[in-house]
């Protein structure tokens, strides 16, 4: 009986406690439902990571190299000079001739002979063609250039668009061209009546425009440091002096324009020889002029070492017949 009843009491403890235990279960799933916050907690961090990632990148974009961009040179180019005056006195005459003389003649032709004028025509255009186009197409330049030995180029080096000489050696041609409209058409602005009129007054404008150019293309030549008109400023190009590169060889018809250079070259050694000549003369006139100046001088100088010594001779004489008064 005694163990029996020891049995019963130890049953009746061990059922509390497991009761007890039963009751602590659900404070561990409580727990255990608590580790749901924390995996959403750790889902959350990587949405930071996202939003932090750009950073880099923003600072990469901004430590990237700007594009340069290449501008293009401005003024004369290096190893290039500028045309003398002589050379574009000789460049001018050159392209006054070939282009205005066969008009001229032309001219000459229709007002006095009356006769040949067809020819003169067509000899007057081919030269304005051949000058003012073929050659400046296929060479960059102009007849007075090959005998000035003269050339234009860009601020890169290279040569302008042949629309810049056929502008450039046209300025005199459409000058010309804006007195005859103006003598034509002057008068029928003021007289005509209509479309007569009309038209009167608007080849007198272009012909006024063109007398225009003319003085202004003349005016920015001479207040310019590079000798630039306005046609040259336009282009940004200048007039130098033509230097063949090294193994550049000119043939055919571009070789012998090359060799008309000679007579450029005569033209200029004359006028160089005539400079020294008078620069010769000029400084013999000032070596004369100083060689009186100082015979002059020393001429001054004498008369006054003369006219001081006379007074002392006089003085002398006089203290002389003094002692001999005295004497007596």
């Amino acid at each position: 009986m005694g163990l029996l009843d020891k049995a019963n009491d130890s049953s009746t403890k061990a059922k509390p406690a497991a009761k007890a235990v039963a009751k602590a279960k659900p404070v561990a799933k409580a727990v255990a439902k608590a580790k749901p916050v924390a995996k959403a907690v750790a889902k959350a961090k990587p949405a930071a990571k996202v939003v932090a990632t750009p950073a880099p990148v923003a600072a990469k974009a901004q430590a990237a190299k700007p594009v340069k961009v290449k501008a293009s040179p401005a003024g004369l180019p290096e190893n290039f000079e500028i045309a003398s005056p002589n050379a574009r006195r000789i460049a001018w005459f050159v392209n006054f001739v070939v282009n205005l003389g066969p008009i001229f003649a032309f001219l000459f032709s229709v007002a006095i002979l009356d006769a040949f004028t067809t020819i003169f025509a067509l000899v007057a255009l081919a030269a304005l063609i051949f000058n003012l186009i073929v050659i400046p197409i296929m060479s960059g330049r102009t007849l007075g250039n090959f005998i000035s030995r003269t050339k234009n180029i860009r601020s890169n080096g290279l040569k302008p668009n042949f629309v810049h000489a056929l502008f450039v050696n046209s300025t005199g041609i459409l000058a010309l061209t804006g007195v005859v409209f103006l003598m034509v058409f002057a008068g029928s602005m003021f007289s005509a009546k209509g479309s007569e009129q009309i038209w009167a007054s608007v080849w007198s404008v272009l012909g006024l425009i063109f007398i225009i150019l003319y003085f202004v293309n003349a005016s920015m030549k001479r207040g310019s440091e590079m000798r630039q008109g306005l046609y040259d400023s336009m282009f940004g190009a200048f007039l130098v002096k033509h230097v063949p590169a090294e193994g550049e060889v000119s043939t055919g018809f571009i070789g012998k324009l090359e060799n008309m250079s000679s007579y450029g070259d005569r033209y200029t050694k004359r006028q160089e020889e005539k400079k020294a000549k008078k620069a010769e003369k000029v400084a013999g006139q000032v070596a004369e002029g100083a060689e009186k100046a100082l015979s002059d001088k020393s001429g001054d100088d004498s008369t006054d070492v003369v006219e001081e010594a006379k007074p002392k001779k006089v003085a002398k004489k006089s203290t002389a017949k003094k002692a001999t008064k005295k004497t007596e």
